[in-house]
C-alpha cells in the first residue's frame, strides 16, 4: 500500500511538471471516454434495462400477419375485436391477454378542452403491468363491461397541466370525447403505457368491447398484450398461438375472414424487444461508432507517453540500474496511465450528462424511453471500467519497447543523443497505423450516413410543402354520434375556412402525409381479374379530401379532372387515385371513367375521374402505396370525426392564419379545441428526424476522431523530425538539398498512412455492412464514398506529415552540429 502511494505522489508530480503533456491527455480522453459514457447512457436506459412494470420479462406483444399479402406480407398487424375474444377464451399459456387502441381525444379542462392523447385499454390491461396509481385506483375489469359509466386514469402531467394538480381530483367528473367521464386514478410520474411512443398516452379510459357484438372480424385495429404464466417460455406461448391458427384454419368457414396456418397468422414477440426494435441498430452503431473514439483517443495518448518515456529513458535506465524491474516500472506507468484516465473521466461524464440532457430535451431522434435516460450506478460503473482498462492498456505502451530492448539497452540509448530506440519508433508508428485505420472507418460510416441522409432530402414527396400551414380538429364522438352530424359540421365549417381573410387556398383532408397508418381497406374493381402473384383488391390508403386539397397541397394533376363544387350528395359518385394504384390496377390503360366500389358489395359505384401524383404516405424511405381520394361532401368520403386543415395564405406568415381559422372553429362549435399547429415544412422534417440525428451524431463523432488522428500522426512526425536534428544537419553538410530531406521525411509518414488506409479500408469493407439498415438509397459499400473518405483522410493525414517535414528542410547545420 505504501508503493501505491509512493507511485500515485510520483505520478501526480510528473502531471503537474509537464502540465501541456497533461493538458493534451486529458482533453484526449474527455473526448473519448465522454462520448462513450454518454452514448452508454442511452443504450443502457433504452435497451438493457427492463421496462418499470412488474415482471416485465412475461409481457408479450401479440400480433396479426398476412404473410401472402402483395408486396412482402402484412407483418405486426393489428387483430380485430371478435379475433381477440376468441384468443383469450382459447388461450391457456396466458396470465392475461389485453388489447387497447390509442387516438387523439378532446378532454373538458378546466376552463376550455384541451386535445390529449388517449388509450382504451380492456379492464385488466393497467393492473397486469402492476403499477399503482399515486391516487384512486386502476381501470379493472368491472368498467370494462358494456354500458358501465366511463371512468378513466390520467396521467401526472395531464393532473398538473389540465386540472391544475386538483387534490381532490379524484371522483371528478369530466368529459372525453364529448362522454361523461369520472376520473379514478393518477398514474406516477413518468409513467407511460404503451411504452416508448413518441407521443405518449395521458388518460387512459376503458375500452368496453361487447363480447356479445365484437364487431366485423376483419376489421383490424386493436394491439393486444399477453403476459405469460410464471415458468412459460414464450416459445411456448407462441407455440400456442400457432396451434390455435392451425385448429382455427381446420375448422374455417370458406369465404370468410378466419385464422389459417398460410395467409394469416399469429405471431408474438418480448414487449421490450418490440419496443426499442427500431432503434436498436442504430443505438448498436453509435456505441460502436464512440469505442473507435475512444480507442482512438487512448492510441493518442498512448503515443503521447512513449514520446515521454523515451524523454525519461535515463531516468528508467538509472532505475534499472538501481534494481526495479519490468514489474516495477509497469506498476509506475499504469498508475500514472489510470489516474489520467480518470481525470479524464471526471471531466467525460460531465460532458456525457450534457449531451444525455440535450438528447431528452430535444429527443431529435424520436428514441423511445427517452424520459427514462439517466446517470446511474450501472453508467458509474462503466465509466470507472472504461478508465481503468484504457488507463492500463495505454499506460503499459512505454513498456512494449522495453520488452524488446530490455533496460539494460535502454541505458545504452541514454548514453548519448540517439533518434530514440528502433523498438519505441516502430511501436509508435503501428499505433499510428491503427489510429488512422479506425479514423477511416469511422469517417466511411459518417459518410455512408450523409449520403442517405442527401437522398433522402431528395426524395419526390409529391407535393409542395412551402408556405402551408397544417393543424388538427377532431369531433368528440359523445356528441357527434352519427354521420349525419358530423357531416353537417364537416360541410360548415369548409363553407367558413372557403371565405377566410387572408387565405390563398384552405382545403380538409382526413390524414397527413408523409407518413401516416395504412387502411389497407378491401376495394371492389369492376373487371379486376385476380392472378396468381398479382395484386389483390386492397388499397393501402384511403383519403377523405374536401375542396381544393390538391390545389392546397401542390399535388399535381397528372390525368382527367380534380374534385369540383358539383362533386356532392345526390351528384354521380367519383374517385382519384394516385400514380400507384393507377399503375397497379390499370397497367397500361387509363383508369379514367373506370369505377370502384369502397363501401362493399349492395353500395355504389365510384367513377375514377382523375389521376393525381405519387404522395409520400408510408415514410419518405419508402415507396408510396396505392391512394385513393374521397370527396368528403360525397357519402364515400363521410364519416370522419378527425380532420387536419391546410391552408396556404395570400402573402406573408402562413402562421398569422392560425388565428382566423381558430376563429372559424369556435363560430362553429366552441367546444372543440384546435390542435397540433405546424408549418407542413415541419411535418416532414419530423419523418427525417431519426436519420437526421443518427447523421449529426456520427459527423460529431468522426470530426472529433479526424482531430485526433491528425494531431497523433503530426505528433509522431514531428517528434521524429525532432529527434533526427542531428541527422538532418549532417545530411545537408555532406549536400543533401531540401527537397532530399522533405521527400525523405514524407516517405516514412506516407508509408504510415498508406499502411493505415489500407487497414482501415479491409475492415470498412468488413463492418459498414451492419449499416445497411439504416441507409437509404445507397449501398453499404458505396464506391464514391469510400474513394472520397479515403482521399479526404490521406490529403488531412500528408498534409500533417508536411508541416514537420518542411520544417525539418530548413535546419541550420552549423548550429545544429556546434549543440552536439
Amino acid at each position: 500500500m505504501e508503493t501505491f502511494r509512493k507511485d500515485v505522489i510520483y505520478a501526480l508530480r510528473m502531471m503537474r511538471n509537464n502540465f501541456g503533456f497533461t493538458a493534451a491527455a486529458v482533453v484526449c480522453l474527455m473526448l473519448g471516454i465522454g462520448a462513450t459514457t454518454g452514448i452508454f447512457t442511452v443504450v443502457n436506459a433504452v435497451l438493457l434495462q427492463p421496462l418499470p412494470y412488474q415482471h416485465p420479462e412475461q409481457l408479450v406483444r401479440v400480433y396479426t400477419e398476412f404473410p401472402t399479402f402483395p408486396n412482402g406480407g402484412l407483418h405486426r398487424f393489428w387483430a380485430s375485436g371478435p379475433e381477440f375474444i376468441d384468443l383469450r377464451r382459447d388461450t391457456h399459456s396466458w396470465a392475461s391477454l389485453d388489447a387497447w387502441v390509442t387516438g387523439g381525444a378532446n378532454l373538458a379542462g378546466k376552463t376550455q378542452p384541451v386535445r390529449v392523447t388517449a388509450a382504451y385499454v380492456s379492464g385488466g390491461l393497467l393492473e397486469t403491468l402492476g403499477i399503482a396509481p399515486i391516487k384512486g385506483r386502476v381501470i379493472s375489469p368491472a368498467d370494462d363491461a358494456p354500458g358501465v359509466a366511463a371512468v378513466a386514469d390520467i396521467s401526472y402531467g395531464t393532473w398538473q397541466s389540465v386540472f391544475g394538480g386538483d387534490p381532490a381530483i379524484l371522483g371528478r367528473e369530466t368529459f372525453l370525447d364529448g362522454t361523461k367521464c369520472t376520473i379514478i386514478g393518477v398514474m406516477p410520474k413518468g409513467f407511460q403505457f404503451p411504452p416508448g411512443e413518441q407521443d405518449p398516452a395521458q388518460i387512459w379510459s376503458a375500452l368496453q368491447i361487447d363480447p356479445a357484438k365484437p364487431g366485423n372480424r376483419g376489421s383490424h385495429n386493436f394491439y393486444l398484450l399477453g403476459r405469460t404464466k410464471p415458468g412459460v417460455a414464450p416459445a411456448q406461448a407462441q407455440g400456442e398461438l400457432a396451434a390455435l391458427v392451425q385448429s382455427y384454419g381446420e375448422h374455417r368457414v370458406p369465404k370468410t375472414h378466419a385464422f389459417n396456418p398460410q395467409t394469416h397468422t399469429i405471431v408474438s414477440f418480448p414487449l421490450q424487444a418490440e419496443v426499442v426494435s427500431s432503434v436498436r441498430p442504430a443505438l448498436l452503431m453509435l456505441l460502436g461508432a464512440v469505442a473507435f473514439v475512444l480507442l482512438i483517443a487512448s492510441v493518442n495518448v498512448a503515443n503521447l507517453l512513449l514520446a515521454r518515456a523515451e524523454a525519461r529513458r535515463r531516468e528508467i535506465a538509472i532505475r534499472g540500474a538501481l534494481g526495479a524491474g519490468l514489474p516495477r516500472l509497469a506498476r509506475q506507468f499504469i498508475t500514472e496511465g489510470v489516474i489520467l484516465a480518470l481525470c479524464g473521466a471526471i471531466l467525460g461524464l460531465v460532458l456525457s450528462y450534457a449531451g444525455v440532457r440535450l438528447v431528452q430535451l430535444t429527443n431529435a431522434g424520436g428514441i423511445p424511453r427517452a424520459d427514462e435516460i439517466a446517470v446511474d450506478w450501472h453508467v458509474l460503473v462503466f465509466t470507472l471500467a472504461v478508465s481503468i482498462l484504457t488507463g492500463v492498456l495505454f499506460g503499459l505502451a512505454p513498456i512494449i519497447p522495453l520488452l524488446v530492448s530490455g533496460i539494460s539497452g535502454s541505458l545504452k540509448d541514454a548514453a548519448g543523443s540517439t533518434t530514440g530506440s528502433g523498438g519505441a519508433q516502430i511501436f509508435r508508428r503501428a499505433l499510428v497505423v491503427g489510429e488512422l485505420a479506425m479514423a477511416l472507418v469511422l469517417l466511411v460510416g459518417c459518410g455512408l450516413m450523409l449520403r442517405a441522409f442527401w437522398k433522402l432530402q431528395e426524395v419526390h414527396t409529391g407535393l409542395n410543402a412551402d408556405n402551408v400551414i397544417t393543424m388538427e380538429v377532431s369531433l368528440p364522438t359523445g356528441t357527434y354520434t352519427d354521420n349525419a352530424k358530423l357531416t353537417s359540421f364537416w360541410t360548415r365549417f369548409e363553407d367558413r375556412l372557403a371565405h377566410l381573410q387572408g387565405a390563398k387556398s384552405v382545403a380538409l383532408v382526413s390524414g397527413l402525409p408523409p407518413i401516416r397508418p395504412p387502411n389497407m381497406n378491401d376495394t371492389e374493381i369492376e373487371g379486376f381479374v385476380q392472378t396468381k402473384d398479382g395484386p389483390i383488391q386492397n388499397v393501402d390508403f384511403w383519403q377523405a379530401v374536401g375542396r381544393n386539397y390538391f390545389e392546397t397541397m401542390g399535388i399535381r394533376l397528372m390525368e382527367g379532372r380534380l374534385f369540383e363544387d358539383r362533386d356532392v350528395v345526390g351528384a354521380p359518385e367519383v374517385v382519384i387515385v394516385n400514380k400507384s394504384m393507377a399503375m397497379t390496377f390499370w397497367p397500361k390503360q387509363s383508369p379514367v371513367g373506370r369505377r370502384i366500389r369502397t363501401g362493399g358489395s349492395g353500395q355504389n359505384w365510384q367513377t375514377v375521374i382523375g389521376v393525381v401524383d405519387d404522395v409520400k404516405n408510408a415514410g419518405l424511405d419508402r415507396p408510396a402505396g396505392t391512394e385513393l381520394y374521397l370527396p368528403l361532401r360525397q357519402p364515400s368520403g363521410q364519416g370522419n370525426s378527425s380532420m387536419f386543415v391546410v391552408a396556404t395564405p395570400a402573402a406573408g406568415d402562413p402562421r398569422n392564419l392560425v388565428g382566423a381559422i381558430r376563429e372559424q372553429l369556435n363560430e362553429t362549435d366552441s367546444a372543440v379545441p384546435l390542435a397540433r399547429v405546424r408549418l407542413m415544412d415541419d411535418v416532414i422534417s419530423t419523418a427525417q428526424a431519426r436519420p437526421r440525428f443518427l447523421t449529426l451524431l456520427l459527423s460529431l463523432f468522426s470530426i472529433v476522431a479526424l482531430a485526433i488522428a491528425t494531431v497523433g500522426i503530426y505528433g509522431v512526425v514531428s517528434y521524429a523530425v525532432a529527434r533526427r536534428t542531428k541527422e538532418f544537419g549532417l545530411r545537408i553538410v555532406l549536400g543533401a538539398q531540401s527537397g532530399d530531406v522533405l521527400s525523405l521525411v514524407m516517405k516514412q509518414g506516407g508509408a504510415m498512412v498508406v499502411l493505415g488506409l489500407a487497414v482501415g479500408l479491409i475492415a470498412a469493407f468488413a463492418l459498414t455492412r451492419f449499416m445497411s439498415s439504416l441507409l437509404f438509397g445507397i449501398a453499404a459499400t458505396d464506391l464514391p464514398t469510400f474513394v472520397g473518405v479515403t482521399a479526404l483522410l490521406a490529403g488531412v493525414a500528408l498534409a500533417a506529415c508536411y508541416i514537420p517535414a518542411r520544417r525539418a528542410t530548413q535546419v541550420d547545420p552549423i548550429r545544429t552540429l556546434r549543440y552536439e
